[in-house]
């Protein structure tokens, strides 16, 4: 365990063995220009800076936070993600050791709830990952899934009643008629069950890759009931890979247009485009 995505907060233990939980007053200086990631966004922050028109930012309601890189193992194999975190190969962990690291969280906090974000890799290929997800909300806690989307219909449409859903969409590897109707199926089946869990699709804009999801955008805005209110739809800019692409770099990919980098500035978290 380390503390934030990118481990500003140092190490904080092993899950199987022993480790810490921060508290709420322990801050860290971190020494990047900005947050980029994805699952640390939400992190409180505060600014040294008395200069900075940035002060201070606390999203609302987040509470207590953990990520889990639950295995590397993904049916694609996009060029733009870092062979640490995507491969074929066999899962390194197995179910039985998840379910013994929740029970040593659940003791170690002692009924405090959280929000977990399971990620990969892809998630949902892994054992019994349903069942984690139970799991984790029979704690009194919610999960969050960041998956590709290419499961069936069938499991997304189980998979939203424990966990809300995060796909990354990535042109040069999903099915879009496929795509659109797993979305539809979950937007219908968190309407039908009244459900809180949500759905966010975010679009992996590669360079030159704009009128792509131009037409993805307005086939969802077509075929998604009340898609205004039904999902939440965002345009990510990619990094660039290290040399050896093993890992991200702070930097976006060079190949973007002035006239790209514009647009997905401003349509970045969008709802129409």
């Amino acid at each position: 365990m380390i503390g934030g995505d990118c481990g500003v907060g140092g190490k904080l233990g092993n899950l199987y063995e022993d480790f810490r939980i921060p508290n709420e007053n322990e801050w860290h200086i971190c020494p990047k220009d900005y947050c980029s990631c994805f699952f640390d966004i939400g992190v409180p922050k505060k600014s040294l800076d008395s200069k900075s028109d940035f002060i201070e930012f606390r999203a609302k309601e987040l509470g207590l936070k953990f990520e889990w890189f639950l295995s590397a193992k993904c049916n694609y194999d996009c060029a733009y993600c870092p062979s640490l975190i995507h491969n074929n190969l066999p899962h390194k962990n197995t179910s039985e050791q998840v379910f013994k690291g929740l029970d040593n969280l659940f003791i170690k906090l002692g009924g405090k709830t959280f929000t977990m974000s399971l990620w990969g890799g892809e998630p949902t290929l892994f054992p019994d990952y349903i069942e984690i997800c139970k799991k984790i909300n029979d704690y009194g806690s919610r999960v969050f899934t960041t998956t590709n989307g290419s499961r069936s219909k069938k499991y997304l449409s189980e998979l939203i009643h424990h966990s809300c859903i995060s796909i990354s969409v990535h042109q040069d590897s999903y099915d879009q008629d496929r795509m659109i109707n797993n979305i539809k199926s979950i937007v219908q089946e968190i309407h039908d069950n009244n459900l809180s869990n949500w759905i966010m699709v975010r679009c992996m804009v590669l360079p030159g890759s704009l009128s792509h999801w131009k037409k993805f955008v307005f086939r969802l805005s077509n075929e998604i009931p009340n898609y205004d209110e039904s999902i939440k739809l965002s345009l990510n800019t990619l990094v660039s890979l290290s040399p050896d692409k093993t890992e991200f770099t702070d930097v976006l990919m060079p190949q973007y247009t002035k006239k790209e980098l514009d647009l997905l500035h401003t349509y970045g978290r969008l709802t129409k485009i």
